[in-house]
């Protein structure tokens, strides 16, 4: 099942194709999305930190990528993305096409055979870390003509990864759907009594398999909840007790750090039709 979403304006016009991966991939793979898109009032988003690992296989012209105030990498045929703790930006030439697929932590690391924390705060091409059958699943998805076979090519491609995987640990992915589940309001201390583990177990389980310390997530998701109440909501005071805040000076310092703008400029800045936040 797919779903499309399409932006058209006098300068600027996108197209998303959404789409559920294969139910084998369930907790490993949450989604793709197949883009095509020009734009003429910005070339730069800020990409926001979320959950969730995110690769990019660039059908288009280059992409480049940077940190706030780093040097932007140019990335020609995709990345895979770690947990950030502030935003990223991203510059095209106006024009881009590929596919984006999200996956989660636990998913990313089984799937990729790696430890999450050598991701953490890093872009990596796609060649470096799968090697030829990366270069292999560009061709594909490059030589396919419709997102349907795009799509089938993925399920393919991480079903054959799957067979080989490691099963998940438990505790950790306790731990996340807890995180998840309470869009991050739940304690470290409770996370810990629940799971009957030391704080210190559960912060290396974290590096390993997800990328970052729990605590660190569960600021980051309940950031991602105010981002999506704000769609909705327009009272600031009302999104920063909805979404589990101390005071709303708390989520003011969070909209600084993952976005790099206090709520009404983020706001300002949002695109419409889920096309992301443009930056300077």
């Amino acid at each position: 099942m797919t779903r499309i979403v399409r932006h058209v304006s006098e300068q600027d016009q996108w197209e998303m194709v959404h789409a559920l991966p294969d139910p084998r991939l369930d907790g490993y793979v949450i989604r793709y999305c197949d883009y095509d898109e020009r734009t003429g009032s910005f070339v730069r988003r800020r990409e926001l930190p979320g959950d969730r690992i995110v690769a990019i296989v660039n059908l288009g012209a280059p992409i480049r990528v940077g940190a706030p105030g780093s040097p932007f990498a140019t990335h020609a045929t995709g990345f895979f993305a770690g947990l950030h703790d502030t935003y990223a930006i991203t510059e095209t030439s106006g024009a881009q096409r590929g596919v984006q697929i999200d996956l989660t932590p636990v998913g990313a690391h089984l799937l990729l055979r790696l430890p999450m924390h050598h991701l953490t705060h890093q872009v990596v091409t796609l060649e470096a870390l799968l090697d030829r059958p990366g270069a292999h699943l560009h061709e594909q998805l490059a030589d396919a003509t419709h997102h349907a076979q795009r799509f089938a090519a993925l399920d393919a491609f991480f079903l054959t990864r799957l067979d080989d995987a490691l099963s998940p640990v438990p505790s950790i992915t306790r731990a996340l759907a807890r995180l998840k589940a309470t869009q991050g309001a739940v304690t470290i201390n409770a996370l810990t009594d629940e799971l009957g583990c030391s704080r210190r177990y559960l912060n290396r389980g974290f590096q390993e398999h997800v990328g970052v310390s729990p605590k660190l997530l569960a600021r980051i998701l309940r950031f991602n909840h105010a981002v999506a109440l704000s769609a909705t909501m327009r009272s600031w005071a009302e999104i920063s007790q909805h979404a589990g805040y101390y005071d709303q000076a708390h989520m003011v310092r969070d909209f600084q750090q993952f976005a790099g703008a206090p709520p009404t400029e983020f706001a300002r800045r949002r695109l419409p039709d889920g096309g992301g936040v443009r930056s300077d």
